[in-house]
């Protein structure tokens, strides 16, 4: 037995490809400087939030994209809200105030909701707190920005590092919850309750509420 959630139009993330099948999502190596390609995961992760809502809610005006060289223009955009510092984006407060200055410029009727895990698991939100979280933010249609420093026992998931959640599945009977980020261009699945319980760092998620 399993219950999954996914955002109702995975597609609006999907780039075209002239080569191969699309981008799934944009990738951080197309910035152009080498500092921007080595720390803008934060920017890259901030865009998707951005482009989603861009196209599920013309609406709201916000700046999209349908190549690659718009969705770079728009990470051009947000590096300038959320622009990495020596350590990168490595908090999610960091990475929250930048995308509420990005929403407060335009004056969008848009907040931006988060759950910061602390380093010490004697304080840090149970499991459940998290998968509350993305449950409430897929469940309203919005992708969810994941700030991972250690990946602890989780193979293909980059330390200290910015991706992308589209969707979620728990497996009753092994008991792990899963994510689906897009990161780099591609689809991962990710043993969310493995990186929970092995992790060493703070980590964090970050949604727009509209």
């Amino acid at each position: 037995m399993h219950t999954s959630l996914q955002l109702s139009h995975p597609e609006h993330l999907h780039l075209p490809n002239s080569a191969f099948s699309p981008y799934l999502g944009a990738d951080q190596e197309w910035y152009p400087q080498l500092w921007q390609r080595k720390a803008g995961c934060g920017p890259t992760t901030a865009s998707h939030l951005v482009l989603y809502n861009a196209k599920n809610h013309p609406s709201l005006g916000l700046q999209s994209a349908d190549t690659k060289d718009e969705m770079v223009a728009l990470m051009e955009t947000l590096w300038t809200y959320i622009t990495p510092g020596i350590m990168g984006v490595h908090l999610v407060s960091q990475f929250k105030r930048g995308l509420e200055r990005y929403i407060s410029d335009r004056a969008l009727p848009v907040s931006v909701a988060s759950l910061a895990l602390a380093k010490d698991k004697s304080r840090r939100a149970d499991l459940d707190e998290v998968k509350a979280f993305l449950v409430a933010s897929l469940s309203d249609d919005q992708p969810v920005a994941f700030l991972n420093l250690s990946s602890g026992e989780v193979d293909n998931l980059d330390p200290w590092h910015w991706v992308t959640i589209v969707g979620l599945e728990q497996e009753y009977e092994e008991g792990r919850l899963l994510v689906e980020v897009y990161d780099g261009g591609r689809r991962w699945i990710i043993d969310l309750t493995t990186w929970y319980h092995t992790t060493t760092r703070s980590a964090g998620f970050a949604r727009l509420v509209l």
